[in-house]
């Protein structure tokens, strides 16, 4: 049999249409190591970043370096906005944003070609997967595309339009997951913004709450316009709905923020994570942030770390602007040098040390729902519904949800079971 390789890069969406093709080529071909020789390379490309971007390209080095003989297909975000560049001049097979489903099958009649359409299938598209390789935690794709379009973004000209799965078979299929994995994270490039005609978010986050056997569902990512007082109240009184939102911040700056077309002030983004947090006292409010955005003064970026500081996000994921062809944003004016931006990096990097830690720390007494993922040395590991890592002495069954006390927060943050 056949040996195939994969790899991964970029978002949980990825991740997720990655598996599908995954369980489709098993079904074929055997999979090994991405660093080993293999007959066929899948690589699911980013384009979210430049260094992305320099990651695709040394993955099909690397894979024609392992064989040279070998068929190589890239996949996904890049390949749709630079299918037709020599970024892939050494790929076999580029599909873009659609007919992944379509993918084993255009391997298996050894076809070699570009196979990206400029335009983006305005209809979601399914990809029906009944096993996650984890077994613990499974990603379920509800959404796709985005109508945003933030003057940073590529990601609407690589996703298209948004559009949802319908909810009958999305339910359908988070209750096969469920059977295996204890923990379903709801995913989509706009999540928030999923809707089948009149069915929304809210109503599938209720009905997929009784789901038997599935003890937690997570939003991956949800905008501070979209988490409305329904999806609160669910957190609130229901005990599947993790409490945890990762809530895309951008920028501290209202300059800032308008220019990126950021759809809030940040007093009102503010406001709202009180709200939230006043009526879920324990909520983790975790985000992602830009710095070194066009015209970023220093003055700007202090009013950014100021609110930080007042925000206190359990965990920031901070990103350099990386300057994007066809954006609005680059074709702005004082786009800033990149020693400037990695210092702005290292700075926020600090500060988010200082308050993931505070944040852990209230938690030093209590008992969380962990759900173990690894076992390494004699100790078990895996996120709380709070999404943080825990470490608890002991081999705990992988896959389980267990009850955890948690006794110190240092470099790491160490729980024991309780009985």
């Amino acid at each position: 049999m056949k040996k195939y390789a994969m790899m991964i890069l970029g978002c949980k969406v990825n991740d997720y249409e990655a598996t599908f093709v995954r369980e489709n080529m098993n079904k074929y071909f055997t999979e090994v190591d991405f660093k080993s020789s293999a007959d066929i390379y899948l690589i699911f490309t980013c384009c979210v970043t430049n260094t992305a971007e320099a990651k695709t390209r040394k993955f099909i080095h690397d894979a024609r370096r392992n064989n040279p003989s070998a068929y190589i297909c890239a996949i996904g975000c890049l390949s749709q906005i630079k299918g037709d560049t020599d970024v892939f001049s050494d790929v076999d097979l580029v599909i873009g944003s659609d007919e992944k489903d379509r993918i084993v099958e255009l391997i298996l009649n050894g076809v070699k070609k570009n196979n990206v359409h400029k335009e983006v299938n305005k209809e979601f598209e399914e990809l029906f997967i009944e096993s996650y390789p984890t077994k613990s935690r499974s990603f379920l794709k509800v959404q796709d595309g985005c109508n945003q379009f933030c003057s940073y973004c590529i990601i609407p000209y690589a996703r298209g339009r948004e559009r949802s799965g319908n909810h009958i078979s999305l339910l359908k299929e988070a209750e096969i997951l469920s059977k295996e994995n204890k923990e379903i994270v709801l995913t989509g490039i706009h999540t928030g913004r999923y809707n089948d005609g009149e069915y929304d978010l809210y109503m599938l986050l209720k009905d997929m709450s009784e789901i038997e056997g599935l003890e937690t569902i997570r939003l991956s990512s949800i905008e501070i316009t979209e988490i409305n007082d329904r999806i609160i109240d669910l957190m609130k009184s229901g005990n599947k709905l993790a409490h945890h939102l990762h809530i895309p911040v951008q920028s501290c700056d209202d300059m800032i923020l308008k220019a990126m077309n950021r759809p809030y002030t940040i007093e009102e983004f503010k406001d709202r994570v009180a709200y939230i947090r006043q009526q879920i006292p324990d909520v983790s409010i975790s985000t992602d942030l830009i710095v070194g955005f066009p015209g970023e003064t220093d003055e700007l970026f202090e009013n950014t770390i100021n609110n930080l500081k007042e925000l206190k996000f359990s965990f920031i994921h901070v990103f350099p602007y990386s300057r994007k062809t066809n954006t609005a944003a680059d074709r702005m004016n004082n786009h800033l040098d990149g020693k400037i931006k990695k210092e702005r990096v290292r700075r926020v990097m600090d500060l988010e040390k200082e308050i993931t830690k505070e944040y852990r720390r209230t938690f030093i007494g209590k008992t969380v729902k962990v759900l173990i993922e690894r076992n390494i040395d004699g100790n078990s590991y895996g996120y709380c519904k709070e999404y943080f890592y825990v470490k608890i002495p002991g081999s705990l069954k992988i896959g389980e949800v267990f009850d955890v006390k948690i006794e110190n927060v240092d470099e790491e943050v160490i729980g024991s079971a309780v009985k």
